[in-house]
């Protein structure tokens, strides 16, 4: 099992950073994939999104994402679903130290304290060679209680400014990894 790990530095007005993902607008995740068969990079981006699913051939259960490598012709697939829902600007207050000793999450090479892992994925044949997340729109959530929209520059930071309380909002330094967990 993989899963998709973040992590930014958030000013401190910010309550809160999540993707705007919704059954009702559903977000389409987007990643490179290289075969783990044949050890060819798929040609193009792939998207999914985590409200879809798939049969997968021959009764085998449900995937998000389906793809035949091109190279080898292997039937490979990614089930993917929300692991931890957001990235708190205080990572303690959304940790859930007990999920993540389930799922083998602690004791990785991952500060569990510094990143929330908002996905897991299921990959039978593809490994996740990287993750385009400057598309994705994310949701910031003042202490305030304002909501404001956040969209990635490519050094993976956000800046505006709240009129209502009239301070500077920005979230710097965005990361992601993946990490492998039970």
């Amino acid at each position: 099992m993989l899963y998709l790990f973040m992590c930014a530095e958030l000013s401190d007005n910010i309550k809160k950073l999540y993707v705007d993902d919704t059954d009702v607008n559903p977000v389409e995740y987007s990643f490179k994939f290289k075969c783990t068969k044949c050890g060819e990079d798929a040609e193009k981006i792939n998207n999914f999104n985590l409200h879809e699913k798939h049969e997968i051939q021959g009764g085998k259960g449900e995937a998000t994402f389906i793809m035949k490598c091109k190279f080898c012709e292997s039937d490979n697939t990614v089930l993917a679903n929300t692991f931890e829902p957001c990235l708190f600007a205080q990572q303690e207050e959304h940790s859930d130290n007990d999920k993540r000793k389930k799922y083998g999450l602690n004791g990785n090479k991952i500060d569990i304290n510094n990143y929330a892992a908002i996905m897991q994925l299921d990959s039978r044949g593809w490994a996740i060679n990287d993750f385009l997340y400057t598309a994705l729109p994310f949701k910031v959530e003042l202490n305030s209680g304002k909501i404001m929209d956040c969209q990635f520059e490519d050094d993976g930071s956000w800046y505006d400014y709240d009129d209502e309380s009239s301070e500077e909002v920005y979230i710097t330094d965005f990361k992601y990894k993946i990490e492998k967990g039970k």
